[in-house]
């Protein structure tokens, strides 16, 4: 028979235990060094800086510039010179001509420079601080931008912003605008709306669109009790003068210090008076030109209604719709329209450089509505390069030397594709390759799943627009719904139904105020509710045939600060969960009135007598003292939610006048009276409540 030692079992257990330990402490040696590897991949942030300045508009405080690695100049043999720093009115733009905040001379890769800023005033429009990168021939390249966070405006920006566009009468342009508030409004008590020329730019020639009102304590608290599944949003109807720049719609959260730089955007859709600016055709006729060349001519097609006086550039396009970089103009057109005499007369100038004009002049009537630009022989079409752009541009009287604003691109031809044959046959295959195979039950399933993976709800709120679906943590809703009121019932040695207001200091701590009451009223109802078994439970001795009664009545006021437990911890079910401590006031008043009867009887002979002698008593009182309260429970996350709460409760200080001679002994009144009164003293409660977040 084969027998195994039990030390051998031992000893294979130990020694396989002792195998994956080694196991698990090679795989540690070989991923722990890659470990930092990986995160100094990230990006590093190149600017740094907080703002100790409480006032809006100003800065005071330190700006850390870390040198970086290396940067990328347009020519490998430039070196970076210097570094520059500038403010900026979007990530990727100077603010106009104002001079650098501070020149920097290049250190070694790493090294911390800090700038001291000391009651700085921001320049208007100035919502970043852009680093560039200065080479030997004085270039310079755009490398890095720092959002400005200013200490004295607010630090949360809208969520979203949706127009919704009812109808345009000449300049003027009506609409719903609908505002998503910020998800911390405690800090901003103003919405801004501005015109923009982009989504990160606001039109600054231009007023502010309108100026909205948060919503007040009540106001914010009437919408959460209406609708709390919904978004707590701002609405102004508006009928205001179109900016003719405008491409959207911007708005900025905003208090009495300052604005906020960082803000939200809205595309404006295109109105029917934009389209007939736009619907320009552009025609390009091409010649035999070698490979890379470009040969014959290019025209834009004017509509005839046309009347004011315009610039016309044609530009190199990347696509239908980009410019490509910063390249110059292929060539610009100018008309302008005078009067000689009693005619109207047009001017077309056609220039590709001062020394290059072709002067045109006609009435408007016989005036030729068709720009015309030759190519030179030998034109080289830029790398990229696939479309001629049209584009406009804005000139004044008092802007012939100012740089002036694009708009457009207003027409657009293929080089390749002049006539746009090709893309035409591409659109017709794609659209029969579709119908080959088209369902109506796979494309809504498909579009399901696609907006599933996205995160996306299907069908798009009023405005159109889709908006991503966010799962908020219990911590972000501690700082967006950040007060609470709510109702509840107290369950103690006297019974008291309490309300109360939570305010949150932050997404991990919250002040919680309480108000219970306790009296005959409160009995009345709990026993109506069947949650005591007499009203005596609640302090209140019903009148007997003699008259005796007592009456108690209890206030009890605290304030209690909780901490919330971190989610994380329990696999998560910890979220909600807080501990917390506190104190309060007590105060108690007591009303006693009764009679104590005693009856005498005497027989003499054939005579009984009876002899009654009543002692009326009547005791008022009250109490009053201050308490420490300790405060562990749970808290529902957000909108409406519920709450239980046990806390713990004593005396640090009490007096009150109670005198229990001045009660009668029987029939057990002294007794009964002491225990309640007692009662009124314990203060240890179970709270049970429900309320609303907004």
């Amino acid at each position: 028979m084969f027998f195994t030692a039990p030390d051998f079992w031992r000893r294979k257990e130990r020694s396989s235990s002792i195998l994956f330990f080694l196991n698990v402490l090679t795989l540690m040696i070989i991923l722990i060094p890659g470990i930092p590897g990986v995160l100094s991949a990230e990006e590093k942030k190149l600017l740094e800086f907080t703002d100790n300045d409480s006032r809006g508009g100003w800065l005071s405080g330190e700006l850390i510039f870390t040198v970086p690695e290396s940067v990328d100049s347009a020519e490998k043999s430039a070196k970076i010179s210097k570094y520059v720093l500038r403010w900026g009115n979007n990530p990727h733009q100077r603010l106009g001509m104002f001079l650098p905040i501070v020149v920097l001379q290049p250190e070694k890769s790493g090294t911390r420079m800090r700038i001291k800023f000391k009651e700085t005033k921001i320049p208007q429009g100035a919502t970043h601080i852009l680093l560039y990168a200065r080479n030997e021939n004085e270039e310079e390249k755009e490398f890095y931008s720092l959002i400005l966070i200013d200490k004295g405006v607010p630090k949360s920006k809208p969520q979203e912003i949706v127009f919704e566009q009812t109808g345009k009468k000449g300049n003027r342009i009506q609409g719903k605008i609908t505002i998503t508030r910020a998800w911390d409004e405690r800090d901003l008590t103003h919405y801004a709306v501005y015109w923009g020329e982009s989504p990160e730019t606001v039109l600054r020639s231009q007023p502010p669109v309108t100026v909205i009102e948060k919503k007040s304590w009540f106001g914010s608290l009437a919408s959460q009790l209406q609708a709390p599944w919904k978004s707590n949003t701002l609405s102004e109807e508006i009928d205001v003068l179109l900016a003719p720049e405008a491409t959207h719609l911007l708005v900025f959260s905003r208090n009495l210090t300052g604005q906020l730089n960082d803000g939200t955007s809205v595309k404006i859709s295109v109105t029917k008076e934009e389209k007939k600016v736009k619907n320009k055709k552009m025609q390009l006729k091409l010649k035999t030109a070698p490979s890379g060349m470009i040969a014959g001519e290019v025209s834009l097609v004017l509509p005839k209604e046309e009347t004011d006086s315009e610039h016309y550039l044609l530009f190199w396009g990347k696509d239908e719709k980009t410019r490509l970089g910063d390249l110059p103009a292929i060539t610009q057109f100018e008309i302008n329209k005078i009067k000689d005499g009693l005619t109207v007369k047009e001017i077309q100038v056609s220039t590709l450089t001062v020394m290059d004009q072709n002067l045109q002049v006609s009435t408007v009537k016989d005036a030729v509505r068709k720009l015309k630009y030759e190519f030179p022989l030998k034109t080289f079409i830029p790398k990229d390069a696939t479309h001629i752009l049209a584009y406009t541009q804005q000139k004044f009287w008092f802007q012939d030397d100012a740089e002036r604003r694009l708009i457009g691109p207003v027409a657009s031809v293929a080089i390749e594709d002049p006539d746009g044959s090709k893309q035409k046959r591409k659109k017709i295959t794609k659209i029969q390759e579709g119908l080959k195979n088209f369902s109506i039950t796979n494309f809504k399933k498909d579009t399901i799943k696609a907006a599933d993976k996205k995160g996306y709800l299907v069908n798009p709120p009023v405005g159109g627009k889709l908006i991503e679906s966010q799962n908020r943590k219990a911590p972000d809703w501690r700082i967006s719904e950040y007060r609470g009121l709510g109702l509840g019932l107290s369950l103690s040695g006297l019974n008291g139904i309490a309300t109360f207001y939570d305010y949150n200091l932050d997404e991990n701590q919250q002040l919680h105020y309480s108000i219970e009451l306790t009296g005959p009223q409160v009995g009345s109802t709990f026993k109506s509710l069947r949650l005591t078994e007499e009203s005596t439970d609640m302090q209140s001795i019903e009148s007997s045939l003699s008259g005796n009664s007592l009456e108690i009545n209890r206030t009890l006021l605290s304030a209690t600060y909780r901490w919330f437990v971190d989610g994380s911890l329990i696999w998560g079910i910890t979220e909600g969960f807080y501990y917390g401590a506190g104190g309060g006031l007590g105060y108690a008043t007591l009303e006693y009135k009764g009679r104590d009867a005693n009856v005498t009887t005497g027989v003499s002979g054939d005579i009984e007598t009876f002899n009654s002698t009543a002692t009326v008593y009547s005791h008022s009182t009250k109490g009053v003292g201050l308490f420490a309260v300790l405060d562990a429970g749970w808290q529902g996350l957000e909108n409406y939610y519920f709450q239980v709460s046990l806390q713990p409760s004593f005396y640090f200080y009490y007096k009150d006048g109670f005198e229990e001679t001045s009660i009668p002994v029987d029939p057990n009144q002294r007794s009964t009276v002491k225990d309640r009164w007692s009662k009124a003293k314990d203060l240890s409660r179970l709270l049970l409540g429900f309320g609303v977040f907004f």
